[in-house]
This record gives structure tokens, C-alpha cells and sequence, in this order.
């Protein structure tokens, strides 16, 4: 079962584009969308976190810390959405899957985590990947304008979100957040984005009411799936198979989301595109895997000279 929830989490993240870019299509502007997506699975995780009688208290501290977390958060899902205008969907995910990489050099700069050839190899299979899209990918637009600055742009906000994502993570690690749990931590998260996105939306004067049925229908299930459903089969999924096991199926994201702009907004593929896929999610699997790699590298060291590894 935790395979099963972390392929599905992976899966459900992945079908992002799937309802943001109808959405998109029927006017309402990004940060309406992800204010949206955030304020609708606020309530719905708040009225689950009421079922289960949890609390809501937490420190003055914690909050303070929580909003910075989730306004890099916000800016990482509004770039991410922005990309959407400039590259094909399943490209655009695939960049921004490069966030673990991002991860583990920030751990490196600022946390004094080793580097090693593990890392040094990721680094340059992401890099390579990177190269491949950034060359094999043509534009999400068909105006004919240079494709290279249109490339140059949306590659530029997609691994800016990337980043972002990197660094919200690295602040759940370096925040240290005391008597509070994943579900919770999702909800003030969630809660703080809707209303980082409300803000942003009104500042730019792009705000929009969903105007249908269709509107509320797609708002909602990229609320539920996306932001609901994924979150929450990402933690069972922890609780069952550990972090590192969940965080290599996540690979199943960007898969995701290359099926849903080829089958279904007819996105254009290539072998450039699918050896960058690769590439980047091989350096990703890499990073995760990379505990698990030299261990394995030290025992048979150990064996072969003669040394009882656990000694």
C-alpha cells in the first residue's frame, strides 16, 4: 500500500496541468487559479482536521515561520503555472522536478552536508537534462516569435519555481517546527498560499469570480486531487515505506504530466525531450538514492577486505 499511495500522490501532482490549464483557457489569470486551488483544499483539510479533533493551536513562532515557508511555496506553484504559457506542461514539470538536486546543494552551501561524487554526477546528469529540454522542446506558443527567448523564458520560471520548492523544503528541515503534524503543517500551508494568492491577485487587479459550473468543477478536483488527495497519500505513503522510497516515486509527477499534454492538449514530443526527461529524473532518483547507494559501496569494500562493516 505505501507504493500504491506514492505513485498515487506522484500521479495526482503530475494532473496540475490537466484542470489549471482549462481553467487558464476560460480567462481566470494564474494566481486566481492557485488562489483557488489553495483556499478550496483549505477548507477541505480543515473540516477533515475537525472530523479528527485535532488541534489548531499552535506557537506565534510557528506561524511566523510557517508563513515564510508558504510564501515560497505560493511563488514556486505561481511560477510554475506561468511556465505553462511559455513551454509544453510535461516539459515545464519535468524542470521542476529537478528541485531534490536543488535540495541537496543548498544542504551542501548552507548545512554542511557532504558532497560527493553521487551529488557531483546528478548534478551534471541534471545539467544534461536541462540541455536536452531547453534545446528539444518546441514552445507552447505557434506565433512566430524566437523560439529561443520563448524557450529562454519559460525555462528561466521553471526552474525558478524549482527553486523555490528547494527552498521551502530546506525551511521545513531548518525551521524545526515543534507540536505540529504533516497534515497540519499542509493546512496552514494551503491556508497562507490562498491568501498570498488572493493578495497577488487583487494587487494585479486579475482577480475573477468562477463564472460556471465547469469553472467550479475544475477549481474543485484541482483542489481535491492535486492538492487534497496528493498530500495526503504523500504522508500514509512516509508513514509505510520511508521518505527516501516515497521521494523516488515521485518520479510518476513529471510522467504524469508528459501523458496529459500529449494525449490530452496535443503537446508535441521528441527524443531530445524524452532523453531530458530521463536525465533528470535519473539525477533525481540518484540524489534520493544516494544514502542507500554508499552503504551498499561500504559493505562490499568492507567485504572484500575482510571487515565486518558493523564492527
Amino acid at each position: 500500500m505505501g507504493f500504491f499511495y506514492s505513485l498515487l500522490s506522484s500521479a495526482a501532482f503530475g494532473l496540475i496541468p490537466l484542470f489549471s490549464l482549462p481553467l487558464m483557457a476560460q480567462g481566470l489569470s494564474p494566481a486566481t487559479v492557485l488562489f483557488y486551488r489553495f483556499f478550496i483544499s483549505t477548507v477541505i483539510l480543515g473540516l477533515f482536521l475537525l472530523l479528527r479533533g485535532e488541534c489548531f493551536y499552535t506557537s506565534g513562532r510557528n506561524l511566523l515561520k510557517l508563513a515564510g515557508m508558504s510564501l515560497m511555496y505560493a511563488l514556486a506553484a505561481l511560477l510554475f503555472i506561468e511556465a505553462f504559457a511559455h513551454l509544453p506542461s510535461g516539459v515545464v514539470a519535468t524542470l521542476q522536478f529537478s528541485y531534490p538536486v536543488m535540495v541537496m546543494l543548498i544542504m551542501i552551501a548552507f548545512f554542511h552536508e557532504r558532497f560527493s561524487w553521487i551529488t557531483a554526477l546528478a548534478v551534471v546528469l541534471a545539467i544534461a537534462g536541462v540541455y536536452l529540454l531547453s534545446n528539444g522542446a518546441p514552445t507552447a506558443e505557434s506565433h512566430a516569435e524566437s523560439a529561443a527567448g520563448i524557450n529562454a523564458l519559460g525555462l528561466i520560471l521553471a526552474l525558478a519555481s524549482a527553486v523555490c520548492n528547494a527552498v521551502y523544503i530546506t525551511s521545513i528541515y531548518a525551521a524545526r517546527l515543534t507540536n505540529i503534524t504533516g497534515l497540519m503543517l499542509t493546512f496552514y500551508v494551503m491556508a497562507f498560499g490562498a491568501f498570498c494568492s488572493l493578495v497577488n491577485s487583487l494587487a494585479s487587479g486579475s482577480f475573477q469570480l468562477l463564472g460556471s459550473w465547469k469553472e467550479l468543477a475544475l477549481a474543485l478536483l484541482l483542489a481535491v486531487i492535486t492538492a487534497v488527495l496528493s498530500n495526503f497519500t504523500l504522508i500514509l505513503a512516509v508513514q509505510r515505506i520511508g521518505s527516501t522510497l516515497t521521494s523516488v516515486l515521485g518520479v510518476m509527477e513529471p510522467v504524469t504530466a508528459v501523458i496529459v499534454g500529449i494525449l490530452v492538449f496535443n503537446e508535441p514530443f521528441s527524443i531530445p525531450l524524452l532523453l531530458g526527461i530521463v536525465l533528470i529524473a535519473a539525477s533525481v532518483v540518484l540524489i534520493m538514492m544516494g544514502g542507500h547507494i554508499r552503504l551498499v559501496l561500504a559493505k562490499r569494500k568492507a567485504a572484500k577486505q575482510g571487515i565486518n562493516p558493523s564492527s
